[in-house]
Order: structure tokens, then sequence, then C-alpha cells
């Protein structure tokens, strides 16, 4: 690229810049800096051009850290989300694994039971010897306590409990 040379004058101070950038946005900055400048000369009555400038490069300076803070800072939630989107991808990934994996064993599952449903058609008819039935498999009965105001979804009394409520049945039985 070529270099551009941009002569300006800032607050009367006349300087040349030598840039790969465009005419009109050194141009830009210049007016930029001049007013920032102005800005502080206009805020200050007794500060000097020099320290005028120097307080409107401090103001330039700390919004550039500012700037730079802040887009680490977006740099760093991009990643994370990233990081974020990238596991969400790999389950969805597995889910739809084992969605295939439950489809397949859906359709096996239901290959035995058309098969089981048309043997026992084909013996009720008189027809062949139906194989035998698997077992089926039944929960467990859950304990039921017994009394006047049992509740089967109640637990057990453990035997800390028992002597509490012991207690509060002899004051009723006394009753």
């Amino acid at each position: 690229m070529s270099k551009n040379k941009v002569k300006l004058e800032i607050c009367g101070v006349a300087c040349s810049i030598v840039s790969d950038d465009s005419n009109e946005y050194i141009t830009s900055v210049g007016h930029e800096v001049e007013e920032a400048v102005r800005g502080v000369l206009r805020q200050n009555d007794r500060a000097s051009l020099t320290m005028a400038a120097v307080i409107a490069a401090l103001n330039f300076c700390d919004a550039s850290h500012k700037a730079a803070q802040s887009a680490d800072q977006l740099r760093s939630q991009i990643r994370d989300y990233l990081e974020d989107a990238t596991r969400a991808r790999i389950e969805a990934e597995e889910a739809q694994r084992e969605i295939g994996r439950m489809k397949q064993e859906i359709q096996t599952l239901r290959a035995r039971l058309e098969e089981k449903e048309t043997a026992s058609a084909t013996s009720k008819d008189g027809g062949e010897e139906s194989a035998p039935s698997l077992p089926v498999k039944r929960p467990a009965p859950q304990s039921v306590q017994k009394g006047s105001f049992s509740n089967p979804l109640k637990p057990t009394v453990t035997p800390e409990q028992e002597g509490f409520m012991s207690f509060f049945e002899k004051k009723d039985a006394e009753s």
C-alpha cells in the first residue's frame, strides 16, 4: 500500500503525518484531536496548550485502554459461548445417536411382539405350538403400614421415631 503524506494544523501547530491510512481518515483524526485539546482549553482557562495536549492525550489513552479491556472481555465471552455451543452440539449428536439406537430397539421389539402375536394366534387356531412366553418383571410391592390411619406412600417408622410415636400413642390410650 502506498504511503500518504498529510499536513495538519492542530491548535495552531503544524505537523506533517505519513501513514498507510487514507487522507480523509488522517484528517478526521486530526480534527478529533484538535476538538479534544480545545475542549480542555475551554474547561480550564489557565491551562497552557501543552497541558491541554497532555490531558487530551491522557483521555485518548484512557479510552483506548478501556476499549481494549472491553474487547478482551468480549473475546472471552465469545470463547465461552463457542465452548458452550460445542458442548451443546456434542450432546445433541449423542442424543441423536441414542434416538437412533432406541428406534432400532423399538423396531426389534415390535418385530418380536408381532412374531409372538402371530404364534399365539396360530396356536389358538389349532396350529403350531406357541413358544414359551418370557416372564414379565413386575415391580416389588411396597411395604404397607397397617392400622386405622395407614398411608402406603408414607415411609416406615425408624426405631428412633418409634419411641417418640409410642409416647403419643400412650397419651391417646389414657385419654
